[in-house]
């Protein structure tokens, strides 16, 4: 894998770094080449390098970068989530130490989570979109001012107890705990993990930075850190993401005398993106290297001439117009900073344009269950052997195997391609597509001699999958047929242009972005706005907005449609940075 000078500085530099990078840097192939550098330095067979990511996403996508360009030895490199990592290195092997986990729990999923806080919402006369938050500070505490949010977190808290469950914030928690209670669990760590690399550490929540931490300090023979981020891109401060200076990455990670290297150039965008989005954070001098660096591009700006009942039918011709361009299906990004209008602009270009696929995530019947066993199994079930999933289907083979091992001991003796031997062996006629996903999973059950009835936490997964399918399928008003067919097309590599909010594209690219929605009280959020000083209403403006416009390579078009209105009936105005940026727009 090719490095620039400055990927390169970096990524071989001898001691601890942190890395600052603007967008379409090349910050994820750095962490990559860093990743590799670091198992090429592991000393004993069981270290291992440890990759902390924000999303499951990032973490498929490291992998993959390091299956296609690095030969690394199986079982040498865990990446995840936080979330993740703690499940599987401190929670499970360590919650007998706990009082709170010795009796046994199970981790609640986003989808009964978001279903017990909208139900208790509805009961306290809150909005649905009102934020409760569950997260936890180091001292165990859950801060809400608002009264009613405060009394939907503590009942949250008392239905899971009674159903002898923790939800992720809790586990995170409970981690942090149990290494401040044993120390040498944290030493233990270390032990393992030689290297610790962190992407996207702006939207690291505070018990996360001492959770990674605890393990550096603790640790008699320090892990090396590689640590990359752009403060410009926090744009997840509402759920706690916090960005720490050099300074405060120095004094958490005690003694590491981190390093800080700056990537400045842009390898994603025409210089004109790049100098159009920068302003957005008073970025100065960013340089683009871009093979297309020196075309126009396109920079549209639609300022409440467009109205909410016509916009899909302007999007819509957009999306035609790049196509006919030759622009392939998953080089067109439309990007919203919500999800409602989201899911209503995705079933209207379906409709409006049915010849074309869309890689709509909120659509998917999958939607919010990526820690679900059953989806892998289903993952391994509609997907074919070919292309990148080739390597992503072993990967998927050992991560249902690490989970049934731990209570099934026939399934100790497996492999990963004996697995997949026997998910390939399936065969129905059956087209229903949910039918077809249930014979499968009693298929597989079936030869693995696995009685559900004596494993609740599966039973219990399965059942809350097809629940939750079913859900999103109903939801979702027919837009998609309950077939074997429809229902692979959500597991095809990269297919069809993308609908997404703006979280949900973070760190990825597009030839062509569209962008509705641009106004005040989305952007930013009306929890930036009311009661907070003007100066955090910008700042979270300032950062979606780079962070919207950064994803373009060539082509932006930005919405500001009329028509909405406020639940006290007041028409949406454009968000103030776009409405004052003086600005040439084609």
């Amino acid at each position: 894998m090719k490095l620039s000078v400055e990927q390169h500085a970096a990524v071989y530099c001898n001691g601890n770094a942190y890395v600052t990078a603007c967008p379409g840097s090349g910050k994820t192939r750095a962490l990559t080449a860093r990743i590799a550098k670091c198992v090429e330095e592991l000393t004993h067979k069981n270290n291992k390098v440890l990759a902390v990511t924000f999303t499951n996403r990032a973490a498929d996508e490291i992998k993959t970068r390091l299956e296609e360009n690095y030969t690394i030895e199986s079982g040498r490199v865990w990446a995840g989530t936080i979330h993740s990592f703690v499940l599987e290195w401190l929670i499970k092997p360590y919650a007998s130490y706990s009082e709170m986990l010795n009796s046994g729990c199970s981790i609640a999923d986003d989808f009964e989570t978001r279903k017990i806080l909208n139900k208790l919402k509805v009961d306290k006369g809150l909005r649905i979109f009102d934020d409760v938050n569950t997260a936890f500070n180091r001292q165990g505490v859950v801060e809400n001012l608002n009264v009613r949010a405060k009394e939907v977190e503590q009942e949250y808290r008392q239905i899971l107890s009674l159903r002898k469950k923790i939800d992720f914030d809790q586990s995170l928690y409970f981690a942090f705990q149990l290494m401040e209670m044993l120390p040498e669990i944290a030493q233990t760590l270390s032990n393992v993990f030689a290297h610790i690399c962190v992407d996207e550490v702006q939207d690291t929540q505070d018990l996360q930075y001492a959770i990674l931490a605890k393990i550096f300090n603790e640790s008699h023979k320090k892990p090396s850190l590689f640590i990359v981020g752009d403060e410009n891109q926090a744009i997840y401060g509402g759920i706690g993401g916090k960005s720490l200076s050099l300074a405060e990455l120095n004094a958490e990670f005690m003694g590491s005398n981190i390093t800080q290297f700056t990537f400045s150039d842009n390898y994603r965008s025409t210089q004109r993106l790049v100098d159009y989005f920068s302003v957005f954070r008073g970025v100065q001098g960013g340089l683009s290297k871009a093979a297309h660096r020196n075309e126009q591009g396109t920079i549209s700006f639609f300022n409440q001439s467009v109205g909410k009942d016509y916009l899909a039918g302007t999007i819509s011709g957009l999306i035609q117009d790049e196509l006919n361009k030759g622009t392939n299906e998953n080089d067109i990004c439309v990007i919203a900073p919500q999800w409602a209008p989201i899911r209503s602009m995705t079933k209207k270009l379906i409709t409006l344009l049915p010849q074309v696929k869309f890689d709509a995530p909120a659509l998917s019947p999958f939607y919010g269950q990526q820690d679900n066993f059953w989806l892998i199994v289903s993952k391994l079930v509609l997907t074919e052997p070919s292309g990148r999933l080739l390597s992503a289907r072993v990967r998927w083979a050992n991560q249902l195997l690490s989970r049934l091992v731990e209570s099934h001991h026939q399934a100790r003796d497996l492999t990963a391609k004996k697995l997949l031997k026997v998910i390939n062996s399936f065969h129905s006629d059956t087209v229903l597509g949910t039918e077809y996903l249930k014979e499968c999973f009693e298929f597989l059950l079936d030869e693995l001699n696995i009685d559900l009835s004596h494993d609740l936490l599966l039973k219990e997964q399965f059942e809350l999958f097809f629940e939750k399918a079913a859900s999103n399928i109903e939801n979702n008003n027919d837009q998609y047929e309950d077939t074997v067919v429809a229902l692979k097309s959500f597991f095809k590599e990269s297919s069809g242009v993308v609908v997404n909010s703006c979280h949900g594209i973070k760190g990825e690219e597009y030839k062509a972005v569209i962008a509705f929605g641009l106004l005040k009280g989305y952007i930013p959020h009306w929890n930036d706005i009311i009661n907070q000083p003007a100066q955090v209403g910008r700042d979270a403006e300032s950062k979606m907005l780079y962070v919207i416009a950064s994803r373009a390579k060539e082509r932006l078009f930005l919405f500001a449609e009329y028509g909405r209105r406020t639940q006290g009936g007041k028409p949406y105005e454009t968000s103030n940075m776009l409405n004052t940026y003086n600005y040439q727009y084609d």
